[in-house]
């Protein structure tokens, strides 16, 4: 921070309390939708990108508003109430019916219209502050720290997110089981198609939907082949709907066994059996047919334990109901109404501290007037410059639409291959990785060598604070074990959503490196100009996803294991490598794409062209729900491989365009 203006440390930590809350949201909003409503892996992608894209789309309006109409300052106040409004609203216990989802709509429309106010103009603001002569040079720092401190937001969401579903279900006597969900689901698409007065053309959406959601057709066909068809899709769905009252028969008595509510051994399951059920070895096939005879024969009719005197098959749907409905959806609403306070956080500090940024709170017809009344200067741009600096924006707008589409499948398709495809239950030992408990004294570690030999602070190396601090978090590192690993016994179950704090982390770890050896480079005249750095970052990216690729193969393709889990489950550390890899594509594509912005916008269009930057984020993101409705279209490898290709190809067109986009820089 030395040699910056004070306006920026305000600035980013506004930024990074309003970030807090928005991914404490979008960690478990994939989640959320398929849990309450029953959504596919498609759908609910689906409206995860166009959340997104309209979260990205809006500050080109609200850019451009605050440009032209009532200024940078108080468009950002606008957003963040709108946005208030939004979340304190998903945070409100609904019904999963039509109100629920006109809620949850309502919600997701409100969260990015306040969004397009906020986002764009307070890096409009950044920007701004460093227009002066004092600050020259610098610009791309600023915005790396200001991208820093919204990934300490981001960092710490998914972490929260996951303690309040993990707290929530512990009150409730459950720990979190991804199958139980999934389960419900189909359970309840299969409730709804089992009718035995179908339709013709019902009966055979209702086949075509339980072979893999082949287009189904009616017309012209004879009365014998719809007759076979209804037929069937009865014995299908018959024999589908007892596999998943089954599997959730399975999950409740583990679930109550684990927590101590059964007494009677013979209806126990315990978690080695539940482990087993799930066991591909043809070694076990004896044992797993024995266990399931055991489960078949429990009856649960304590209505306390979710049976029914009447009826003891109904334990599956109540169990599963009370689980979904109410406890998971519930830990989910708390998690909603984090980003409440979060944004209350932020607009104190951006009211409280006002006359740090205040001077830069100034619109271009602003500051004309300001010239005229004073006689002073101010710098106006011919037609010829403001079109050669259009046209610049626009062309990196197109190469980052294609990174984004590809970067943020990590809360979509990267999170359902989190929970479909990677395995859960890890050791303790690797547990380190996932707890805070554990990640915090590793940061403190990586910034005590930094101070040491960066010189983080002050920009003077310190390298006996630098050994001292990273000795107290070497200390908490050793804590942390002897906590929770030395005396621990059982395996640690892990949620989809925590994965989603590798990329925020990584920011933070990697930030001070970036910084240092771009300022490095540029003291020696070698620095690589913005849009050569974003064209490296997309061919970074393209790494990232042939991790993903190489991963995947050997595993079933999402067609044919829908919404279930795989037989074969992978290392968590191979998510872990891709996330490193993209984080470091973006350290060199997303700062300075905004502080590329901040250069060469003209300045009648300063907060246009950060919602332009944004807009272009919108777009990718949109392409994300494309991509998803590929994901259970085609093999793993494939998909992944599709996103290497747009990567390469966005690499070669910047580069084959790199003369233009630099001299817009000069």
């Amino acid at each position: 921070m030395k040699g910056h203006p004070k306006g920026l440390l305000v600035l980013a930590l506004t930024n990074m309390g309003e970030r807090f809350g928005y991914y404490t949201m979008l960690a478990i909003l994939v989640l959320y939708i398929k849990a309450k409503f029953g959504l596919s892996s498609s759908e609910a992608s689906f409206i995860y990108g166009t959340f997104l894209a309209l979260v990205y789309f809006l500050p080109l309006f609200g850019g451009r508003l605050a440009d032209n109409v009532i200024g940078y300052g108080k468009t950002i106040i606008i957003g963040i109430f709108v946005m208030f409004a939004g979340y304190a609203l998903l945070a409100v216990p609904s019904e999963p019916n039509l109100t629920g989802k006109i809620m949850m709509y309502g919600a997701l429309l409100l969260i990015a219209a306040g969004t397009g106010f906020f986002k764009g103009n307070l890096q409009t603001l950044v920007g701004n502050l460093y227009e002066s002569d004092l600050y020259k040079g610098k610009q791309n720092i600023a915005f790396s720290i200001f991208y820093m401190f919204i990934n300490i937001g981001a960092f710490f969401a998914p972490g929260v997110a996951d303690s309040i579903n993990n707290a929530v279900l512990r009150s409730e006597n459950f720990t979190y089981d991804a199958s139980i969900p999934n389960n419900y689901v189909k359970l309840n698409d299969f409730k709804v198609l089992k009718v035995l007065d179908l339709s013709e053309e019902e009966t055979f959406k209702a086949d075509a939907y339980a072979k893999s959601k082949k287009a189904p057709e009616t017309k012209n066909d004879s009365a014998s082949v719809l007759a076979k068809a209804k037929s069937k899709a009865k014995v299908i769905f018959r024999s589908e709907e007892t596999k998943y009252l089954f599997d959730l028969k399975a999950a409740g008595l583990a679930q109550l066994t684990a927590s101590q509510q059964i007494g009677d051994p013979a209806k126990q399951v315990s978690k080695k059996d539940y482990q087993l059920l799930g066991s591909r070895d043809t070694k076990d096939k004896q044992a797993i047919a024995a266990l399931k005879e055991k489960i078949n024969s429990v009856q649960i009719t304590d209505t306390k334990l979710y049976g029914d005197p009447n009826d003891p098959d109904k334990f599956s749907v109540n169990f599963a109901q009370n689980y979904v409905d109410n406890s998971l959806s519930k830990s989910y609403n708390m998690a909603f109404g984090v980003a409440c306070i979060s944004l209350i956080m932020s607009l104190l500090i951006f009211l409280l501290f006002r006359k740090t940024w205040k001077h830069s709170d100034k619109t271009h017809k602003q500051q004309v007037r300001e010239a005229k009344e004073t006689g002073s200067d101010v710098v106006v741009l011919s037609k010829e410059q403001v079109k050669e600096r259009m046209i610049a924006l626009l062309l990196v707008f197109f190469v980052v639409i294609f990174f984004w589409m590809s970067f943020h499948q990590n809360g979509s398709t990267m999170t359902i291959f989190a929970q479909n495809y990677t395995a859960s239950e890890i050791s303790p030992l690797h547990n380190m990785m996932f707890s805070l408990f554990s990640i915090l004294p590793f940061i403190v570690i990586i910034y005590g060598i930094y101070i040491a030999t960066l010189g983080l602070f002050g920009g003077r190396k310190r390298p006996l604070q630098g050994l001292i601090i990273a000795a107290l978090g070497l200390a908490g590192l050793a804590a942390s074990y002897f906590v929770e690993v030395k005396n621990a016994v059982e395996s640690i179950k892990i949620t989809p959503q925590i994965f989603q704090q590798f990329n925020p982390l990584f920011i933070v770890i990697l930030t001070p490196v970036s910084v240092a050896l771009f300022h490095y480079l540029a003291s020696k005249n070698r620095e690589p100009s913005a849009p050569r750095k974003i064209g490296y970052g997309m061919l970074i990216a393209a790494v990232g996803f042939i991790i993903m690729l190489i991963a995947s193969f050997g595993l079933a393709a999402p067609s044919d294991i829908g919404d279930g889990l795989s037989d074969v489950l992978i290392s968590p550390n191979w998510l872990i490598s891709s996330y490193f890899v993209l984080t470091l594509a973006e350290l060199f594509l997303s700062p300075m794409g905004m502080a590329f912005v901040a250069k060469v916008a003209p300045p009648q269009y300063k907060g246009m062209m950060q919602g332009g930057w944004l807009a272009a984020t919108a777009i990718g993101n949109l392409m994300v729900g494309v991509m998803a409705a590929f994901w259970e279209k085609l093999q793993l490898y494939a998909f992944w491989g599709v996103l290497v290709i747009c990567c390469l190809l966005s690499a070669a067109f910047i580069f084959s365009i790199m003369k233009r986009l630099e001299k817009a820089t000069e």
